[in-house]
């Protein structure tokens, strides 16, 4: 008896064994159906089933801080300002410069990997070689810039693979939008970029350099002329942080501009004389037009540069845009700019009252109509990380669970209603995680490093 059943066993372990060949052999391990078979196979070590069960960690690099976390969660575990710590492992407040040309990479590996070392071992507390990782980038985001990162990722922490995502989308994912204008206000650089149905309309794309280093050189420049103590880096951050807020148009009077007030930074008072120190350098650096520069795009101010994104669209691609506009960005932040912003943008439509069309700024472009300027508003987003982490979650519950519920939807419904509902449909549209490097490839053939995924061809993006 025992023999017979002992023989039963052994058959029906050989019986399943054959029918799991069958299903991977029939299959491909692309489809959900083998994936989740292939994941969920006892058959496979704890290491080698790890890789496709635990979720990536998320890293959201910019010039003055990096977000980090683990996808699936609401928000991001730290996010982490660049500048210079005790151990002096980093002496700069910036992470890379525009041009890296003359950048020695080597010391750039250096800054990123002390960073990157506290994420891992003081925050997430994780191996890095047990976990993908998932890189927010810029469509601006130069290819030496994000092979550097890929360098450090697979030589100092053995990451298994990196996968590049285009952070505008995930910003719009997170406002709960399937269309929309992201405005990105940087440290280096705005970025102005259009999406119609998850799809980045690169060819679009518009940049300027007004943006948080142009602020900071213009805030320090005035505070200089009210002291006699140099500001430093932070002392500047901290009074644009604190003290700055952007005002409406025709809102401030000559009594409220008068006002003096006193502001403590780091230790250092300084006695600024009028209030219009808080609000004048946001207007001359985001809104108004310099007149020596007037048709170099590349300084155009923000409203302009958002009029000049919308118009080379398409009548309907822009009517579905111009309710959806979502400000991303740390300078973003700052009380008043986006509801400024806005409203130049409406002052920027000067109509025919004949025709009904607007007079543009600038000529071969579609025309808009009066009923534009009414529909130009607004939307709030969570942010590039957060809208990552929803994708991915929900992308890894459907390929692991063949579209079941799971951790992805779990993770939704923590977020809020409005959210959700823009996520819920991003696993059967076209919007998919494109530009993934595998370490082994990366490290053994330098051509396959070379072509790291480049966002700026759209025939790639297609």
């Amino acid at each position: 008896m025992a023999s017979s059943s002992g023989d039963a066993g052994t058959s029906e372990l050989m019986r399943d064994i054959a029918m799991l060949r069958r299903q991977l052999s029939s299959s491909s391990p692309s489809t959900p159906g083998a994936l989740a078979s292939f994941a969920s196979s006892p058959l496979l070590s704890p290491s080698t089933r790890q890789q496709y069960t635990d979720p990536p960690v998320i890293l959201d690099i910019g010039a003055r801080g990096i977000r980090a976390g683990i996808a699936g969660l609401e928000r991001p575990v730290c996010e982490l300002p660049i500048g210079p710590d005790p151990r002096g492992r980093i002496k700069t407040h910036v992470l890379w410069d525009v041009d890296m040309r003359n950048t020695e990479m080597e010391d750039f590996h250096d800054i990123l990997q002390a960073i990157l070392r506290d994420v891992y071992y003081k925050y997430l507390l994780l191996d890095g070689k047990s976990r993908k990782v998932v890189i927010l980038e810029n469509p601006m985001m130069t290819l030496q810039l994000k092979k550097a990162i890929a360098f450090v990722l697979f030589n100092y922490f053995q990451s298994i693979s990196v996968t590049y995502m285009l952070s505008p989308v995930c910003s719009m994912l997170a406002a709960g939008a399937r269309t929309a204008l992201v405005v990105d206000i940087g440290w280096h650089e705005t970025t102005v970029t259009p999406i119609y149905d998850y799809k980045p309309l690169l060819f679009a794309v518009k940049s300027t350099l007004r943006a948080g280093e142009q602020l900071h050189d213009l805030v320090s420049g005035a505070l200089k002329g009210f002291t006699d103590v140099l500001p430093s880096f932070d002392e500047v951050e901290e009074f644009i942080a604190r003290a700055m807020y952007c005002t409406r148009i025709d809102e401030i009077t000559s009594s409220t501009s008068q006002q003096a007030f006193a502001i403590t930074l780091s230790g250092n008072t300084y006695y600024v004389p009028s209030s219009e120190t808080r609000y004048s350098p946001l207007v001359q650096c985001f809104i108004q037009r310099a007149a020596d520069n007037a048709d170099d795009i590349d300084c155009f101010p923000i409203p302009d540069l958002i009029v000049s994104c919308l118009s080379g669209l398409g009548v309907d691609t822009r009517a579905s845009m111009l309710s959806r506009i979502v400000f991303v960005g740390g300078c973003s932040n700052i009380p008043g700019l986006k509801l400024r912003i806005l409203e130049e943008v409406r002052n920027c439509l000067v109509y025919d009252a004949n025709s009904g069309h607007s007079i543009e700024l600038q000529k071969n472009f579609r025309p808009w109509t009066i009923g534009d300027r009414s529909r130009i508003k607004g939307i709030t987003s969570l942010g590039a990380w957060s809208g990552a982490s929803l994708y991915i979650s929900r992308e890894r519950d459907y390929l692991l669970n063949g579209g079941g519920g799971g951790a992805g939807q779990r993770a939704i419904r923590r977020i809020r209603v409005e959210t959700a509902s823009g996520i819920s449909h991003t696993t059967s549209s076209s919007f998919r995680i494109l530009g993934e490097v595998e370490r082994d490839k990366f490290l053994q053939d330098e051509i396959y490093a070379d072509n790291i995924f480049d966002w700026t061809v759209p025939t790639k993006y297609a």
